[in-house]
């Protein structure tokens, strides 16, 4: 075969050699197609994590199921509520006889356990947990309107600070134990408000969120473009590179799933001094990076299924032999064919596996694989078992 001949291997279109592919291209495109991969991970988790409200809502949801977050919560709100000591010590000596009126601050203290243990079954409350819901979506939604150059009333930066306003909840932990609405009113304005972030970077998180919108679709399309080059320059190892673009994927959802475990350790060993405190801690990241793992392990899946494909295609006695299998399917008429590709994507648009169909990008991308990967195993099938077939294929 000469250089410019064209080539065409196990069902894939032939394609025109390149005189002057270093045969080293390939591999090369391949292994900066895989850390590009592991940026687009992390890319688009920082971004939905960041932008996208319900995923945050979800993500708040999670976090408030854990009991170790349950526990910190109640914790908070029980601080949150008896800063205003003074005011509940108060109301306890008004309803005290006169020769009791001194017992009213240990009784403040003494309230304080059973008032913990009050607003700890309160968290657990399918009421709280829906006003919870609503706090961190409204505060949310707030939040990204700043990142994107707006305000709202929740969430406010005129104090140089970013905070997300609980206060509610603050109060709804005061009635559940009876206070009275002048006890209530006494809290002061920042009660349970907590910062989100220093409003002094805004300008930068702003500009940040500019980047991660560019980066969630321009890193998945560069690893697209650097994986179909690679195929496309590799000649008459078509398949051996295609078998290496799954690997990589596969390489890539292995690294990922394992930096986070090692990120999560490091992150958490220099942040957290309280031994006590890293329970919570530990739980709270893994859930916050839930989505890591959800789309290192459909990368995984992914490579799987390219690397598979490619073996599918192969020359050896089992790859024949699967075909010969399939060849009844995929040498029907086209309109079935068609139609069972189309369930095929639509079964995957209701799945959207890790995230693959959210934007533009990767959901056109995915189809596009999918169509290419029954073409060509239907042209490798009509051309080995043409007699093969449930119904005479028409095409």
């Amino acid at each position: 075969m000469t250089d410019d001949a064209p080539d065409e291997v196990d069902g894939l279109p032939p394609v025109r050699s390149h005189r002057y592919a270093p045969p080293w291209l390939s591999s090369t495109l391949v292994a900066i197609a895989t850390l590009v991969a592991v940026l687009s991970v992390f890319s688009t988790w920082v971004r939905v994590q960041t932008l996208d409200t319900e995923a945050w809502v979800t993500l708040s949801d999670q976090l408030l199921e854990e009991p170790e977050v349950q526990d910190a919560l109640s914790a908070y709100l029980t601080d949150q509520l008896f800063q205003q000591a003074d005011a509940i010590t108060a109301e306890i000596e008004a309803a005290l006889p006169p020769d009791l009126k001194g017992l009213a601050g240990p009784l403040t203290s003494a309230l304080r356990a059973p008032a913990g243990t009050v607003i700890d079954q309160l968290v657990r409350s399918q009421g709280f947990r829906d006003a919870w819901s609503t706090a961190n979506r409204a505060s949310h939604q707030e939040l990204v309107s700043i990142l994107r150059d707006q305000t709202g009333p929740l969430v406010s930066t005129a104090t140089g600070a970013v905070t997300l306003d609980l206060g509610e909840l603050v109060r709804q932990v005061g009635d559940a134990l009876g206070l009275s609405s002048d006890v209530i009113d006494s809290l002061p304005q920042d009660a349970g408000v907590v910062t989100i972030f220093e409003s002094d970077e805004l300008k930068t998180a702003q500009t940040g969120v500019q980047v991660l919108d560019f980066l969630s679709w321009f890193l998945l399309l560069v690893v697209v473009a650097l994986h179909a080059t690679a195929v496309y320059y590799a000649r008459d190892r078509r398949l051996v590179v295609l078998r290496n673009v799954g690997l990589s994927l596969i390489g890539a959802g292995v690294f990922v799933l394992a930096l986070r475990a090692v990120a999560v350790r490091a992150v958490l060993d220099a942040i957290i001094s309280n031994p006590g405190n890293r329970p919570v801690a530990n739980v709270s990241a893994y859930v916050a990076t839930g989505l890591v793992g959800q789309m290192a392990w459909s990368g995984i899946v992914y490579g799987v299924l390219i690397a598979g494909f490619a073996t599918l295609l192969g020359t050896r006695s089992q790859a024949h032999a699967a075909r010969r299998f399939l060849a009844p399917a995929l040498n029907a008429s086209g309109g079935s064919v068609a139609a069972g590709t189309v369930g095929i994507v639509v079964l995957l648009l209701w799945w959207s596996p890790g995230r693959a169909f959210e934007d533009w990008v990767g959901g056109l991308t995915l189809i596009a694989l999918i169509v290419g990967a029954v073409v060509a195993l239907r042209r490798a099938t009509l051309r080995e078992f043409p007699a093969i077939a449930f119904v005479e294929p028409v095409d």
